[in-house]
């Protein structure tokens, strides 16, 4: 049992070792050294042309909605107003088939926006997603060509400091930019 834990252990630190040597031969009594990067996404998806148009896009969709909502929303408002100014004339079955449809239309109301909600984020899904591949490529392509053995996501929970010397994103953003230009090209042709 004690032989098993002790080869179990060994097994452990060579695989550790190999891990954080990314396949360098490390000399004794010194650390190996890994090039660490950080991104933004966040940043990158904003200030990158694709993300840019992606973006523009995405806002004309929302307001389009956000349009035919706040249309629905007077509707609703106004209906509202004219059943609290003649409910004090109407007799109580009139009074109470009213109030049913106000009802009705204020469940509508909400189904529509939370088919809104939800067509945004199907929208939003749709166009991201190929961009975020896209920018993960081309994060895989700097890591490999300048050797980082470790690229994170700024933003991401359990990063407390971040030095700014190794954010790539502009970096990242360049290249991606470079990447979706020269597609283009090729694209027209």
């Amino acid at each position: 049992m004690k032989n098993c834990l002790s080869s179990l252990a060994v097994l452990v630190t060579v695989l550790v070792a190999t891990f954080f040597c990314s396949g360098s031969v490390v000399e004794a009594g010194k650390t190996p050294q890994i090039k660490i990067a950080v991104i933004d996404m966040q940043r990158v998806v904003r200030n990158s042309r694709p993300g840019k148009r992606v973006m523009e896009r995405l806002n004309k969709k929302f307001e389009s909605l956000q349009k035919k909502l706040e249309e629905k929303r007077k509707e609703i408002r106004a209906f509202k107003q004219d059943l609290e100014r003649k409910a004090p004339l109407m007799n109580e079955d009139a009074r109470i088939e009213k109030e049913r449809e106000y009802k009705k239309k204020l469940r509508d109301f909400k189904d529509q926006s939370d088919d809104a909600q939800f067509e945004m984020r199907q929208e939003e899904s749709k166009c991201m997603d190929p961009i975020l591949k896209e920018i993960q490529k081309v994060v895989g392509q700097i890591g490999e060509r300048d050797g980082y053995g470790l690229i994170l996501e700024k933003n991401m929970p359990g990063i407390y400091y971040i030095n700014p010397h190794i954010d790539i994103s502009d970096q990242v953003i360049k290249a991606y930019d470079r990447q979706a230009e020269s597609r283009a090209k090729k694209n027209k042709k």
